[in-house]
């Protein structure tokens, strides 16, 4: 599976300044703009570091960042 994302990692970054906040599915696919289902796919194969608290995924705004680097072009 290609991966390929035209995030803009500074907006993201800007968006996400705590990195130790966390950031729900729907906040993930807002900032990369992806559909729900594309991240939920995403956070299931551990293709994306997130995790399950209280039965809710979730994933720390550095490690997206981090993704995001990592993934860019």
């Amino acid at each position: 599976m290609a991966m390929i994302y035209d995030a803009d990692t500074e907006r993201v970054r800007e968006e996400t300044e705590d990195p130790r906040a966390m950031l729900r599915p729907l906040e993930v696919a807002d900032l990369l703009d992806l559909h729900i289902n594309t991240v939920y796919r995403l956070f299931k194969k551990n293709i994306v570091p997130a995790f399950k608290l209280g039965g809710s995924w979730h994933i720390y705004k550095k490690d997206l960042i981090d993704f995001i680097e990592k993934h860019s072009g």
